[in-house]
């Protein structure tokens, strides 16, 4: 069969702005990067077997409009860590902050966000009943070289220390951090996927965080035996697996003396409990994973995503485009970072 495809094209670009009214809920991603979306285009093959718009009544569209599309503003470093929404089958995903900081033991460190992403529903329509998957071929999450290049230099001009290269080298990792997810609202077909276009490790939710910049990784006062703690944030399954080595008499080095300081490259601050990745995995210790998916994972014959199209029935999806701020690559120096994105759409086979 001669497959059909469209294409949704993003083009994000960096701004950077003022983070002092954001409060410490975004702390921990200093100098946080703000995208946002300067121009989408969807695109389908002149035949329109399958289309796109973001309003179920609409027909085919070749071309969708920018103010047919959510306006984002800013972007900011979200996780998709927690699943109830999905468990309860809503209507809509949800992103959250896992890193909001505080000295208290107990303090609740998890917020929605209602912001700092695209998330929009859009709506697939064919000409016969069909199933319709990723297209690996045509979609992507790639820095933007030229643009990369351009504030590389002025990055350069204000610091000469650092390297034109280095600064780019640093810009371009953004691209690695971002995510799409997409979400079949059906009842009868409710299902969902992230798509982790340049994944190359696994994301876990969870881990220490130096969160208010002060090159330290985060502590507690415990209320049990007064001793300071170093934090473990996000989402692991019990406290009583977490495994502490005794305090240093002297700050630590760098976690990556290689590395610039950054919320997961932090010192282990004299006087405070360290933890031990380690020994906590031996003891039983579970941090979630995020269970996404490569883009190389759609080039098998058992894709890992899909979903149905009827012939002339609106099939309803919400299309997101976020940071992932668990992301290894999610760190301050890719502030002012530009980068291009596609994600495409092809009928897999006829129902």
């Amino acid at each position: 069969m001669n497959k059909k495809r469209i294409v949704l094209a993003t083009y994000i670009g960096a701004i950077s702005l003022s983070v002092a009214t954001l409060g410490m809920s975004i702390a921990w991603y200093a100098s946080s990067t703000r995208l946002r979306i300067e121009n989408i285009t969807i695109t389908i093959d002149v035949d329109r077997q399958l289309g796109i718009s973001t309003k179920p009544d609409e027909g085919y569209k070749p071309l969708l409009k920018n103010e047919d599309l959510q306006q984002v503003g800013d972007f900011y470093p979200v996780t998709s860590a927690h699943t109830e929404w999905y468990e309860n089958k809503q209507a809509t995903p949800e992103f959250y902050v896992d890193t909001n900081c505080s000295e208290e033991e107990d303090a609740e460190l998890s917020s929605l966000m209602t912001t700092g992403f695209f998330s929009q529903k859009l709506y697939l329509k064919a000409d016969d009943d069909v199933v319709v998957t990723i297209n690996p071929e045509e979609s992507f999450m790639r820095p933007n070289a030229e643009r990369n290049r351009s504030k590389a230099e002025e990055l350069h001009a204000g610091d000469p220390s650092i390297s034109v290269n280095e600064f780019e080298t640093r810009l371009n990792r953004l691209a690695n951090a971002m995510r799409y997810s997409i979400l079949v609202t059906d009842e009868d077909d409710y299902n969902f996927v992230i798509l982790n276009p340049n994944k190359s490790v696994d994301t876990f939710y969870g881990g220490i965080l130096d969160c208010d910049d002060d090159d330290y990784f985060d502590y507690y006062l415990s209320n049990e035996d007064g001793l300071l703690y170093e934090r473990v944030y996000g989402e692991y399954n019990d406290k009583e697996y977490l495994v502490y080595d005794e305090a240093l008499n002297e700050d630590s080095d760098y976690e990556d003396m290689n590395e610039e300081p950054h919320a997961f490259n932090a010192r282990h601050k004299k006087g405070v409990k360290i933890f031990n990745l380690e020994k906590s995995l031996q003891k039983g210790l579970v941090i979630k994973q995020e269970e996404s998916h490569s883009l190389n994972d759609f080039t098998g014959l058992n894709k890992p995503f899909s979903f149905p199209v009827y012939r002339d029935k609106p099939q309803e999806i919400v299309l997101s485009i976020y940071i992932e701020g668990w992301d290894l690559e999610s760190v301050n120096c890719t502030k002012g970072a530009t980068f291009d994105s596609s994600i495409a759409f092809i009928i897999e086979r006829e129902l």
